[in-house]
């Protein structure tokens, strides 16, 4: 980023927002048919190929210099089934001053909620994404945003399942390269995950592709790092989103979870798999003790048979990532534990992976959930540079 400063980027940022809300869009009707309606030639397409497109209707990035456009691309599922994925690309109008092809940069967003309504690609997902790549797109890179599989597209979402973001994630990179462009992984939060588990998965799923290096911030990478956190506060919806997330990933288990929880558990997920993250149901504090039918916390059943394997089928840091990681962490975030970031650096390391790791100290703020936003926005500064080192180089 050529010394943009803090004020101008969140200027920007403000003004690609309030020009997303503020720009007509296609009616209900015409979006929800570009997500829903079938694509019946899935299985023939190759993973990451774009199979369906919808501009954001201004081409000229609402007057700041991007093209916008919606798609939808072939991904495989956790049964390696072909699947179609939605997402987002944008693109700066003005010519790459740099060497080579414009790089991309996979984008992988932060936890929005489990309904088709809350993805990236919908109105309300963009404007909640604008702020964080707003400052890649001012460096001249191509941004492609996955939604996740399930979400926008029909099914439900796969909330934190390893394969199944990973994947998507790498797919998306797909849809905007030939072999020759350089593409950097960059993830926050449930972006930090994808983007953790698609530097693993590079190398067997998508070894053709020019990763140069991946970000990976604040990532719940350990399920059993995350819960105690969570449980009995503001924030619970989380935990609802990840069980969510597992009964979509794997249905064949799908008996076997349900059967943990009570009429009043399974009513409460059933409810979330219809949320966002702004919706007020989100926000209600969440004693998950009470939903279970042997009245242990969700923390307790994670080593029960029925959740063991999965759980550890879904904890990142058993595969060292073949390119550079840049790995951060704000040390008082209250959302995503700062232990969640110091294991996984553990064990990458253990497995030789090169890994520059940064933690971000700040005044705690007396507001749960709120101390998590400041580990990205610190990263900016470091973590933009480092991109640069990496894509400006042959």
């Amino acid at each position: 980023m050529k010394n943009c400063s803090r004020a101008v980027v969140i200027a920007a940022a403000v003004m690609l927002a309030s020009a997303v809300m503020s720009t007509p869009v296609a009616s209900a009707d015409s979006l929800r048919d570009f997500y829903d309606a079938p694509v019946t030639n899935i299985a023939a397409a190759q993973p990451g190929e774009v199979v369906r497109t919808k501009p954001v209707n201004s081409p000229k990035g609402f007057g700041l210099g991007f093209d916008i456009e919606r798609i939808l691309y072939r991904s495989n599922d956790t049964r390696d089934e072909p699947m179609t994925v939605s997402g987002y690309s944008m693109t700066p109008t003005a010519p790459w001053q740099g060497p080579g092809p414009r790089p991309v940069i996979a984008y992988a967003p932060g936890t929005s909620g489990m309904a088709d309504r809350c993805a990236g690609s919908a109105v309300l997902g963009t404007v909640g994404s604008s702020p964080a790549i707003l400052p890649l797109l001012l460096a001249g890179y191509r941004v492609v945003a996955t939604d996740y599989q399930g979400l926008g597209t029909p099914g439900g979402h796969t909330y934190l399942n390893r394969l199944a973001s990973g994947r998507a994630l790498l797919d998306a990179a797909r849809t905007a390269t030939d072999p020759a462009t350089p593409v950097v992984l960059f993830g926050y939060s449930e972006g930090g995950f994808a983007s953790a588990a698609a530097a693993e998965l590079a190398a067997t799923y998508a070894p053709e592709l020019n990763i140069r290096g991946a970000y990976v911030g604040a990532p719940p990478a350990d399920p059993t790092l995350n819960i105690d956190n969570l449980d009995n506060t503001t924030l619970a919806s989380a935990m609802l989103f990840a069980v969510d997330g597992t009964l979509n990933s794997y249905p064949e288990h799908a008996e076997s979870i349900r059967s943990l929880f009570d009429a009043d558990g399974l009513a409460l997920l059933d409810a979330a798999q219809n949320w966002c993250t702004t919706d007020p149901a989100a926000g209600e504090i969440v004693h998950t003790s009470e939903l279970t039918r042997d009245g242990r916390p969700l923390t307790a059943q994670l080593n029960s048979p029925t959740l063991a394997g999965l759980t550890a089928e879904n904890t990142v840091g058993s595969i060292a990532p073949a390119m550079p990681v840049y790995l951060s962490h704000a040390v008082e975030d209250d959302t995503v534990p700062i232990e969640q970031s110091r294991t996984l650096l553990r064990r990458w390391q253990d497995l030789g992976a090169d890994v520059t790791y940064r933690e971000y100290e700040f005044p705690a703020i007396p507001y749960k959930g709120a101390n998590h936003l400041p580990g990205s926005l610190a990263a900016y500064s470091d973590v933009m540079p480092w991109i640069a080192g990496l894509v400006h180089t042959s």
